[in-house]
């Protein structure tokens, strides 16, 4: 039988073989903590605990898959996203830290608002956005669409785990218009060209749901935002996206084309990733 300790240097070596050993540690270090529920200070005082026979069965499956590339958020079954936990699997895109910060933006410009707030997310995913936008906008009202069944089902489940109220449908934005007016429109729609995917890192490329990732016209979805959203903004809305760092300037021109003033935003690596339309 083997402690903690040993498991988690035994993974780490072994996950190091394909991932850079910094992340191999923090990815050894999560397992570990899933597996044992111990985290911070009760981790580093029972590191000599030994390991039950189901726990070391539980890392060698979580060892095996995490070997295959599989993203860890996959085989751990969630991923944090703003402070909360979200359900994920491979029908919904892992969260993004960059999303994270699209999510601050719309609530740093809507928190003072003295009128009630609504808001349209298309291809909403896992919810991780309407989620985490509904428990600091608590007064907004939030529609959250996406083409797909699945994704949707992962994303109801997240809402209920936080008592998020959230109204969701499954539509084509590309074909269908959805019902309502809004003051704000979200979306981090698929903006990966097929060409960008020998670049792609296995664990994103052979994993993630391509749907939701890859589009053979990139700029498709904006063109689309950019068309709907005279219709379907209340007079004043605002439409923040996430964007390619290398595809900024042609997004921007998409959104002044309709009368649209933009702004764009880095992220914390200093990439153009977000607009704001209004």
């Amino acid at each position: 039988m083997a402690t903690i300790s040993d498991r988690q240097a035994s993974l780490t070596q072994s996950l190091s073989a394909i991932y850079p050993s910094s992340e191999a540690r923090v990815m050894a270090q999560w397992v570990i903590e899933d597996v044992t529920q111990l985290r911070g200070i009760r981790m580093v005082m029972d590191r000599f605990r030994v390991l039950t026979s189901h726990q070391e069965e539980l890392i060698d499956q979580y060892a095996e898959r995490l070997l295959r590339h599989e993203p860890i958020q996959y085989v751990l079954g969630y991923a944090e996203f703003y402070g909360l936990q979200f359900q994920v699997n491979p029908s919904v895109l892992i969260p993004r830290p960059e999303t994270e910060e699209l999510v601050r933006w719309i609530i740093e410009d809507s928190i003072h608002s003295t009128s009630h707030t609504s808001i349209l997310d298309i291809g909403t995913g896992s919810g991780c956005i309407p989620v985490s936008l509904k428990k600091h906008l608590p007064d907004a009202s939030i529609c959250a669409i996406d083409i797909s069944a699945d994704a949707l089902a992962v994303a109801r489940l997240n809402a209920a785990a936080h008592d998020a109220e959230i109204s969701f449908c499954q539509i084509d934005i590309l074909s269908e218009i959805p019902a309502g007016k809004y003051h704000v429109i979200v979306s981090n729609p698929p903006y990966i060209s097929a060409g960008e995917k020998s670049v792609m890192t296995a664990n994103v490329l052979n994993h993630e749901p391509h749907l939701a990732l890859f589009s053979d016209a990139p700029l498709l979805f904006y063109r689309r935002i950019a068309e709907l959203a005279p219709t379907i903004l209340h007079s004043g809305g605002r439409v923040y996206v996430e964007i390619s760092e290398y595809r900024a300037s042609e997004v921007e021109a998409i959104f002044s084309e309709r009368g649209f003033a933009t702004e764009t935003r880095k992220d914390i690596y200093g990439r153009d990733r977000m607009l704001k339309a209004y």
